[in-house]
């Protein structure tokens, strides 16, 4: 990045339990979820979750959390540095019982004078991973899992709240079908999709089955389509040297008017910019 001093290291750990990797680049990832708890730090740049529908801007030094089964998206128009942790649910699950009843909410905006110094302790252990990472001292990768059940430690601790679920069966029947729908974009995004197929292929109206998406995601259901296609033809033009044109195809694409327009809503900038832009960085 331009003017920045942070190092990413060429590292990424992962295990059956958890992972750790770093990022850099801007980047759009569309909504989607995991069975994983998400803790996102950055280390440069800014960048900008959407929790279902309810969005939150990340600054340098910031981290965020986005727990398990949460439908979320990730923006980072211009460069970034990130460092991401993903720690699976059935591991958490494991040190409570195998009963993983509780959400973790840790908003930076939200927190009380006391949790602000929590939150503070948690930046630095944070900090602490990204700097064992770059180091690599011999027995780092014990070192690092120490840290990650550490930070999960104060996390459940002072960041968490207890589910009933048994008692909420409509939301949960809801959040099943938006994931389910999801998933079939997910699937699906490089070809055609219609509004009648879509909604007939889940049993519903075209009119409840728009406001059903745009009321859980948060945007209509083709900007979603068209957003998805964008972050798999980002990665293409990052990674390879495929000709554009045939990229913005091969992902779905067929409108080049609008797929450039999105393009730079998203990114603030054109492909061949960036492709500029990732060349000279890389020479």
């Amino acid at each position: 990045m331009p003017g920045s001093n942070v190092y990413i290291p060429k590292y990424e750990l992962i295990n059956k339990n958890f992972s750790v990797d770093f990022r850099s680049n801007g980047a759009y990832i569309p909504a989607h979820w995991h069975s994983a708890l998400e803790i996102t730090y950055l280390l440069d740049g800014q960048a900008e979750y959407s929790t279902e529908g309810v969005n939150h801007t990340m600054v340098k030094g910031e981290f965020y959390v986005v727990d398990s089964g949460k439908i979320h998206e990730f923006r980072c128009p211009q460069d970034c540095m990130l460092m991401v942790i993903h720690i699976d649910d059935e591991y958490i699950s494991s040190f409570m019982e195998n009963q993983r009843n509780f959400m973790i909410l840790c908003d930076r905006t939200e927190l009380t004078e006391e949790l602000v110094e929590v939150y503070l302790r948690l930046c630095d252990s944070l900090q602490e991973l990204v700097q064992l990472c770059i180091d690599q001292p011999y027995g780092f990768r014990i070192q690092s899992e120490s840290l990650i059940l550490h930070i999960l430690f104060e996390l459940v601790s002072n960041f968490s709240f207890q589910l009933y679920r048994d008692d909420l069966p409509e939301p949960a029947k809801d959040q099943r079908r938006i994931k389910d729908i999801v998933s079939f974009i997910a699937t699906n995004y490089d070809r055609p999709i219609s509004l009648d197929e879509i909604s007939a292929h889940f049993g519903l109206s075209n009119e409840y089955f728009s406001r059903f998406f745009t009321n859980k995601i948060g945007i209509p259901f083709k900007k979603h389509l068209n957003q998805v296609r964008m972050s798999h033809i980002y990665h293409d033009l990052c990674t390879t040297d495929t000709p554009i044109m045939e990229i913005v195809e091969r992902h779905g694409f067929s409108n080049y008017k609008l797929f450039n327009r999105m393009f730079r809503e998203i990114y603030g900038t054109t492909p061949r910019e960036l492709r500029r832009r990732i060349s000279r960085r890389n020479t």
